[in-house]
């Protein structure tokens, strides 16, 4: 019902304004928005407007809090995007849009059918599914298409292309604080692994045995998210005695459903 009143919607606008453009020389793409009209999402630096996902059904805890979506647009006009770097590492991106891009944007995603595509809803046979997910955010509506396989004339692959490059100025995200939470692992002298230091501000057995996260600031917040751009996803970090962890960091603006930092928290940029 959501996505025929959408559709409605759209519609309307776009013949209202096609009725009321009056002769070509009086209007124009840049006038209306495009073909669809001037269709609007929430402008909040919190609202995601566009997001693309993809994850594992099947994985541990800390990978699915420190894995970034591999592209979001939010409502100011900020770009998240993830690529990976020459050595496997992932490197995680921002930029900043315009309204006429992030709306040309919008409608492309739009034109190529995703309010007429269907979810998945049969996992295939494999082990470890990865579930896809495009999102868009339109007149306080969020619709989301969820699949495992092949989408639609590949639209998942060339829409995340798309959000990828929308901007050509992209810098580089290393986040100076974060929401950090740890997950007792057997030790494993075979795997990378980096010691907690002594006079961090909380252990890890503190994390693990509360099933807490707790905001963390400065450059050990830094050095778990880079350790979490790894390309290996096995990384342990070692506390006093010997107890091995897997230790992730939520970053808000970032990572997936991440909380608000705490009142008077650094930012975490």
């Amino acid at each position: 019902m959501r996505r025929l009143l959408l559709g409605i919607v759209l519609v309307m606008l776009a013949f209202t304004l096609a009725a009321c453009g009056g002769d070509d020389n009086d209007s124009s793409d840049q006038d209306t928005g495009g073909t669809l009209g001037l269709f609007e999402w929430d402008h909040a630096a919190d609202a995601v407007v566009v997001r693309l996902d993809s994850r594992p059904n099947q994985e541990s805890p800390a990978f699915l809090l420190n894995s970034i979506p591999p592209c979001t647009v939010w409502g100011d006009g900020r770009v998240v995007w993830v690529s990976r770097e020459a050595a496997g590492e992932e490197a995680v991106l921002e930029a900043r849009i315009d309204d006429a891009t992030l709306r040309g944007f919008v409608e492309d995603i739009i034109n190529r059918g995703f309010y007429d595509w269907e979810d998945e809803l049969l996992p295939p046979t494999s082990s470890d599914p990865i579930v896809e997910t495009m999102t868009i955010s339109l007149y306080d509506e969020v619709h989301t298409v969820r699949r495992y396989t092949l989408w639609p004339q590949k639209a998942f692959t060339q829409v995340l292309a798309q959000c990828q490059t929308l901007s050509d100025t992209p810098v580089r995200v290393e986040p100076k604080a974060g929401w950090i939470s740890a997950y007792p692992v057997p030790q494993d002298n075979q795997v990378p692994n980096w010691d907690w230091p002594l006079n961090a501000p909380f252990t890890l057995a503190e994390l693990a045995e509360n099933g807490e996260a707790r905001w963390l600031e400065g450059d050990l917040a830094t050095l778990v998210w880079r350790s979490a751009r790894e390309d290996r996803g096995d990384i342990q970090v070692v506390e006093r005695g010997g107890e091995a962890y897997q230790v992730a960091i939520a970053v808000p603006g970032y990572s997936r459903d991440a909380a608000a930092p705490p009142e008077q928290a650094a930012p975490a940029e």
